[in-house]
């Protein structure tokens, strides 16, 4: 089974995404697909760097889909 693993990222001082509604979205497609059962899953909130390091070693996904912020050429904002 392969893993999908979505971090969601959403600092005080930014403007507040809909992570929950994106989420939703995401695991009802997912119910939709041909291939669900070959899929799980998991997320986490509220991610800081070491938070991101420790999900790609603990869960080893075959897709990564991050959810936040972003400052162009700078990276991500987490």
């Amino acid at each position: 089974m392969k893993t999908i693993l979505i971090l969601l990222s959403n600092p005080k001082n930014s403007v507040q995404l809909r992570l929950g509604e994106e989420i939703r979205e995401i695991k009802e497609a997912l119910k939709q697909s041909k291939n669900r059962e070959q899929f799980k899953v998991v997320s986490e909130s509220a991610v800081r760097v070491k938070d991101l390091r420790r999900a790609l070693l603990e869960y080893e996904p075959a897709i990564v889909h991050f959810s936040g912020h972003g400052s162009g050429s700078n990276g991500l904002i987490l």
